[in-house]
């Protein structure tokens, strides 16, 4: 591919188009260098110094964080865009998928780029700047990993009056944790006893029951206040079971009334739980069921 064939790709293919002029996307292509890369090829390392940004003129390619696809990159599309960020190396790896043509923009071309014609090159900075933050922002979104243990607060209607009650009693308990209920609860913990949520889940008939449910399995939930109210039935009654079995199952405090929610909250502030549990074994022996049928599989 010629100069030509670059500077019609990217009037015609890629983002730069709803921004600039023909005129002014030729311009930036005659500072770019044009390179080949085979299927698997590196064209961007992570790690490396964030040095210079590349478009793709044929073929295709993707960006991976480790072995974590997070996006794919069509003709007319760009990478690297972390030349034009506050950091100094670039944050992924942008391997080649097929035979592909790439244009490269260096640093040493852009400076180059900025003494010729620096009123453009500034509007192309800003573009590629304002891209490279939505993508930052995107990428630790996707990669960002909550590793705080809630405490969950839970109460069927009947019952909140009551875990307001308990609240009040142990408010100075506790504020010592990440606390996690429905909005409801929330804004009545609130009213009650000043103490805020630091996360929130919809109610239980609607899958409050079930998000905790996931929390616990993911080791974020340590511990669960939940006053049932047993002398109602509930609609969602296989989905209060299925929490208390996954209590069970990652051997989580679970509290159904004020004094067994007393019991662990005293029980969490001693620091106990942090120790090496008893292992599960009914746990451990359905692990390797399921490994065997993976295996056999």
């Amino acid at each position: 591919m010629d100069h030509n064939g670059l500077v019609k790709t990217l009037q015609n293919e890629g983002n730069l188009k709803y921004s600039f002029n023909g005129d002014e996307i030729d311009t930036l292509c005659q500072w770019m260098t044009i390179e080949t890369f085979k299927q698997t090829q590196t064209l961007i390392s992570k790690g490396e110094p964030a040095d210079s940004l590349v478009f793709i003129l044929s073929g295709l390619a993707q960006s991976l964080d480790d072995d974590r696809q997070i996006a794919l990159h069509h003709k007319g599309d760009f990478a690297g865009d972390s030349l034009f960020s506050e950091r100094s190396v670039h944050r992924v790896n942008v391997q080649a998928l097929e035979d592909s043509i790439t244009a490269r923009l260096t640093c040493h071309d852009f400076h180059d780029f900025l003494k010729e014609n620096q009123s453009l090159a500034l509007k192309f900075q800003e573009f590629f700047k304002t891209i490279s933050q939505a993508r930052g922002e995107q990428l630790e979104g996707e990669s960002f990993v909550d590793k705080k243990k809630y405490l969950a607060l839970i109460a069927h209607n009947n019952m909140k009056s009551s875990l307001m009650e308990f609240c009040s009693m142990q408010s100075n308990k506790l504020e010592q944790f990440p606390l996690i209920a429905t909005g409801t609860t929330g804004s009545l913990l609130f009213k009650k006893t000043g103490l805020v949520l630091s996360h929130k889940v919809a109610s239980g008939p609607l899958g409050g029951d079930q998000a905790v449910g996931t929390m616990i399995s993911t080791k974020n939930i340590c511990g669960v206040i939940f006053f049932r109210d047993p002398l109602s039935a509930h609609p969602h009654h296989a989905d209060i079971e299925a929490l208390g079995r996954l209590c069970d199952v990652y051997q989580i405090p679970f509290a159904t009334n004020p004094q067994s929610g007393e019991a662990i909250l005293d029980y969490l502030l001693t620091g106990k739980a942090e120790r090496e549990l008893i292992p599960n074994h009914v746990l451990e022996v359905y692990k390797q069921g399921q490994s065997k049928v993976v295996e056999a599989g």
